[in-house]
């Protein structure tokens, strides 16, 4: 199976278990023209699109209608790496492909979001990385060949959990508005729970404050306050439809509410490493902390 991806600005190349990651030839000059296109804060944004009258004898297009410029719901990104996968585990037909895990996994990892060419993107598209990992290629290529095994192993339903947790966890990185940041990394934190939950089903379903408490202890480090403060953030967002005590979409009179969805997600990213197997000193780092971490090589 070969297969196109982007847009990834590190021009990674590498092996692993019949699997080849490779730049395309002009990935210099593809990453200057993204580059150019993209705004100074580091994003893609959509494209402009219009609509056209189409000649219905030569389904050519004619003129465009006035005042129907707007920027494209879904739009394609260019290509910036190539991908070989010999003998996937997915059949055709599957929500979640061997190439999406692979994709996905490299945009979780360096702080961007990815697609497989055939991929539409939505929304506006983090070129430089968001992220607080600092990673090294080998490592990167050691960290996919475990998680790849791992995967293999799982039952086709939790393989697709599993994808669709990392394609919510990147799209949350499209997101402008704080609340609707949170509330993607929180359905994430859910869903990260109800896989360690089929993994290690417990004698009864423990409240939602404790899955926590459960996760950090497994495969984190906990910080009651903070846990405190999201949990609470995510009861007034769920149940009051308020956001750290305004209105969506107006802000918040707390200072430090920006912080919440950069700390959740922080702690997601050390639990889906976590959840995984990978076990390095990257998950016993505190996920509050707004500096960069190394993600190292597990020993």
């Amino acid at each position: 199976m070969n297969g196109e991806f982007g847009f990834l600005i590190n021009p990674l190349k590498g092996e692993f278990l019949g699997i080849s990651i490779t730049p395309l030839p002009d990935h210099t000059n593809r990453l200057e023209a993204i580059q150019k296109d993209s705004n100074r804060d580091g994003f893609y944004y959509p494209p402009q699109i219009a609509t056209y009258n189409v000649d219905l004898k030569t389904n050519k297009r004619k003129n465009k209608v006035a005042r129907s410029e707007r920027p494209a719901s879904l739009f394609f990104l260019p290509s910036s790496h190539q991908i070989t996968i010999q003998n996937p585990i997915c059949k055709d037909g599957e929500k979640g492909t061997d190439e999406a895990l692979i994709v996905f996994l490299l945009a979780y990892i360096h702080g961007t979001r990815l697609m497989p060419s055939q991929w539409k993107f939505d929304g506006r598209v983090p070129i430089k990385s968001v992220n607080n990992i600092y990673i090294t290629g080998s490592t990167t290529l050691h960290f996919l060949e475990h998680v790849y095994t791992w995967w293999k192993a799982l039952s086709e339903n939790q393989r697709i959990k599993f994808v669709n947790i990392l394609y919510v966890f990147n799209r949350a990185r499209s997101l402008e508005w704080e609340w609707d940041a949170f509330l993607h990394q929180y359905i994430v934190f859910d869903a990260l729970y109800d896989l360690h939950h089929e993994f290690n089903p417990p004698s009864q379903r423990p409240k939602l404050k404790e899955r926590f408490n459960i996760l950090c202890e497994k495969y984190s480090v906990f910080n009651e306050d903070l846990v405190n403060r999201i949990y609470s953030t995510r009861n007034d967002l769920f149940h009051e439809a308020m956001w750290v005590g305004s209105t969506i979409g107006f802000g918040s009179p707390d200072k430090e509410a920006y912080q919440l969805p950069y700390h959740l997600a922080r702690l997601n990213a050390q639990l889906i490493c976590g959840i995984t197997g990978y076990k390095n000193q990257y998950t016993r780092l505190p996920w509050w902390v707004m500096g960069t971490l190394e993600f190292d090589k597990m020993s």
